[in-house]
């Protein structure tokens, strides 16, 4: 057995470099090598509302779906506008992101060459998300990879789509294998910064990881198949695709999407003695990393606490283990002053930073550190320079064990101890949303765990 799983492993580390020369090679942070800025009119494309007529189910799903807001939502919004936009015209070297944003988040507009386009509202059409005839408009990508944005689109009476069989009343339909397989949605879902650092990784992730040897694509999961009808003319189909697009934004497929299990090193303990306690971690559900995409801005974090049986709480903090590296310190969650590249990107003068996670300090954080030309942290993928320095994240059906070792407090009062532990994600650091003025970011539990021993 030994052999070919050493073969195996040799294959990956080979299929991993071949990967990240593809994704070096040129056009880093720039629109990609596919469909160029000013290529098609927005009459070029269907509007939505008009699939809408026949398609009323699915576009009831892709209505309520990020990418169908994928330029309007507030954070989305305030990145472009407040941050990335005004970048651009003080740093040469990322000048090129005021249109390589737009063609992933709003590509009808870079396709018009309406760059930048309109702020939200949505209803506006240039400021449209991905629409329905945008995807399946789709014929491939140019290049040895899907990155940075590189689709080729087709626009017209042909719609390309995954059934060889497909007869629509209203238009033409044509079958394309890139609609069974994960490229369709590499091509904007893994990027590199105009610094040639890997920043979005999600299709890299897929690719070399054991989803995608078990031929399972990211359409299985983010728009799974059910009995139905794909028009309100069509045939029913035992395997309709549902436009659910549902990611990160979904309290339902983050709840569940990792597990949690906590193990104390003794049933029986005492104040002032030691405790050591094992949790493990595994991301059993997702086919890339827990959290992925834009990884330098999302938190996921482990809180453990203890209850004695009087009913007081204790945080148990994740300080580094003996043997740790000293990187690990980047994934304890800390309130220090951070992010001071984004004053410098709005303009405000000897701007001293945000509290880095906004979260209570000493908890297990699980990310990806970016780090910017000046060596900075930073929530600014495009002003990403290194992304190589730290990276715990949970990698698909992988389980980590997250080690801890707590002295008991004196009096903590005698009964059952409950441990219990919770990893929790938030799409943005609050202090980052406060200074960008988007509102309230909502923490969504992701997984849970206790258990409970005895203090004599």
């Amino acid at each position: 057995m030994g052999k070919p799983a050493g073969r195996r492993g040799l294959l990956l580390s080979v299929a991993a470099a071949l990967l990240l020369a593809l994704y070096a090679r040129g056009g880093a942070g720039e629109p990609g090598a596919g469909a160029k800025m000013g290529d098609h009119p927005y009459d070029a494309f269907e509007p939505s509302e008009r699939c809408a007529v026949c398609h009323k189910e699915i576009a009831l799903q892709y209505e309520k779906s990020a990418m169908a807001q994928s330029q309007a939502l507030p954070w989305d919004q305030a990145e472009y506008f407040k941050l990335a936009l005004p970048h651009t015209r003080i740093e040469p070297r990322v000048a090129a992101v005021e249109a390589g944003c737009i063609q992933c988040h709003a590509p009808q507009a870079f396709l018009a060459g309406d760059v930048p386009p309109p702020e939200a509202p949505k209803a506006d059409r240039k400021a449209d998300g991905v629409s329905c005839d945008m995807c399946h408009a789709m014929t491939g990508f140019d290049g040895e990879a899907p990155v940075n944005g590189n689709y080729v689109v087709s626009p017209g009476k042909v719609k390309h789509g995954s059934r060889k069989d497909a007869a629509p009343m209203g238009h033409e339909a044509a079958y394309s294998p890139l609609f069974k397989g994960a490229e369709l949605c590499g091509t904007c879902h893994d990027e590199s910064s105009p610094y040639g650092a890997p920043v979005k990784e999600t299709y890299r992730e897929w690719s070399l990881g054991p989803y995608r040897e078990a031929g399972i694509t990211c359409l299985r999961c983010h728009v799974p198949a059910a009995a139905g009808k794909a028009a309100v003319m069509g045939k029913e189909r035992p395997d309709v695709a549902q436009h659910l697009f549902q990611g990160a934004y979904s309290p339902a497929m983050l709840r569940g999407a990792a597990t949690l299990h906590i193990y104390p090193a003794t049933e029986e303990t005492a104040a002032g003695r030691t405790l050591d306690i094992s949790v493990v971690i595994s991301n059993h559900r997702a086919g890339h990393r827990i959290p992925t995409g834009s990884t330098e801005e999302r938190q996921l974090w482990l809180r453990l606490e203890a209850r004695d049986a009087a009913g007081k709480t204790y945080h148990i903090p994740a300080a580094p283990a003996a043997g740790d590296p000293a990187e690990k310190s980047y994934s304890v969650t800390t309130n220090r002053p951070a992010w001071q590249d984004l004053g410098r990107m709005m303009g405000i003068a000897d701007f001293k930073g945000v509290p880095r996670d906004a979260l209570p300090e000493g908890d297990r954080l699980f990310r990806k550190v970016f780090l910017n030309p000046l060596g900075e942290e930073t929530v600014a993928q495009w002003y990403a320079a290194d992304t190589g320095v730290f990276d715990n994240r949970l990698k698909p059906l992988e389980a980590v064990v997250e080690r801890y070792r707590w002295e008991i407090p004196e009096g903590v009062a005698h009964g059952g101890l409950t441990i219990t532990g919770a990893l929790n994600y938030r799409r943005l650091p609050q202090s980052v949303a406060d200074m960008v003025k988007i509102g309230q970011v909502p923490i969504l539990p992701v997984a849970a765990g206790q258990a409970v021993i005895l203090v004599k």
